[in-house]
């Protein structure tokens, strides 16, 4: 990140954590160091901090981190240490605030670019509803619910779109895109989004891209022409995830699939499909021209830190499907 920001020095303006799952926000072992007073060990979010300045921070629980129940384990407990750590450094920590157009915002030469636009959509199952800033409850009263049937931690997940003129992109954490066999209806979040996302052209595919995920009604929906997987796992993509995405028969007709990581077991697993991606796994880079119009799909390997350039695709013309 230091070698990639414009001025390093002046950090970041925003960091937003999903969802506490340690794949998302890191996780604290044994041989984790210690930040350098102490306070706090240096796993994920807190090792990013503890680099770079972190202007203001965004997570689904702030100030108490109650729901769906109290989160107590190890590595929530010294999140919470670097979180007060950070606000005597200045940090602004935040509750996401679902249907908010403002609460993520450019900060930066902002009436240069006044097409350029967040939207928060849900967290912790408050999801916008598409009119104004309203939101509305997409889980039960936790009163009512069972404790096994109580939103897990996926569910719970932050997502937001953001636009550039014509030009709209997505992301979710690991909102599911299907309940598991024998649970309820509404632990499918997805289904129940995808009409409040609506179309976009970039999308990051929800958990990884794991078994359930990307619905039709969602496909149906979002109607991207680039999909981007975050897999680090054998699970990612699972077959079923990719065999929707590259078989459908809904527009647009041509889709290409990026992954960050494809291990040789996935490999195996999703057989003949495997080469249905747009590129050799990388990071992944979406670059949007001036007013938003096209934009470009660029992958750099993920081997070393020479950003060696691996694929180019585009341009894509934003908005056409």
């Amino acid at each position: 990140m230091k070698r990639h920001l414009p001025d390093s020095t002046a950090g970041l303006d925003y960091a937003l954590l999903t969802h506490f799952h340690p794949d998302h926000y890191g996780a604290v072992v044994a041989s984790s160091p210690s930040s350098a007073n102490g306070a706090y060990t240096l796993a994920g979010i807190t090792q990013v901090g503890d680099a770079i300045r972190i202007r203001t921070l965004i997570d689904r629980g702030w100030p108490d981190y109650q729901y769906p129940a109290p989160l107590t384990d190890s590595t929530i407990a010294n999140y919470r240490r670097f979180l007060e750590a950070q606000r005597t450094r200045g940090t602004t920590v935040e509750r996401f605030k679902a249907g908010s157009p403002t609460q993520l915002r450019l900060r930066h030469d902002a009436a240069k670019f006044p097409t350029a636009k967040f939207r928060n959509i849900i967290g912790n199952g408050e999801a916008w509803t598409g009119t104004g800033d309203a939101t509305h409850a997409l889980f039960p009263p936790l009163a009512s619910l069972a404790a096994a049937d109580l939103p897990s931690e996926n569910m719970c997940s932050l997502a937001f779109t953001f636009s550039y003129g014509p030009f709209r992109y997505y992301t979710g954490g690991d909102l599911p895109g299907a309940a598991d066999p024998g649970f309820p209806a509404w632990h499918a979040v997805e289904p129940m989004i995808a009409g409040v996302v609506g179309r976009v052209d970039v999308h990051v595919v929800n958990q990884h891209g794991s078994m359930g995920e990307e619905s039709e009604p969602f496909l149906r929906a979002l109607s991207s022409s680039v999909f981007i997987v975050p897999s680090w796992a054998p699970s990612h993509p699972a077959p079923d995830v990719l065999k929707r995405i590259v078989n459908s028969r809904f527009a647009p007709a041509e889709r290409f699939v990026y992954a960050t990581d494809l291990r040789d077991a996935a490999k195996i697993v999703i057989g003949q499909r495997a080469g249905s991606l747009a590129a050799p796994p990388g990071h992944v880079i979406v670059r949007v021209e001036r007013g938003g119009a096209r934009y470009w799909v660029i992958v750099t390997s993920n081997a070393d830190e020479r950003d060696i350039v691996l694929s180019v695709r585009g341009p894509f013309a934003s908005g056409v499907h």
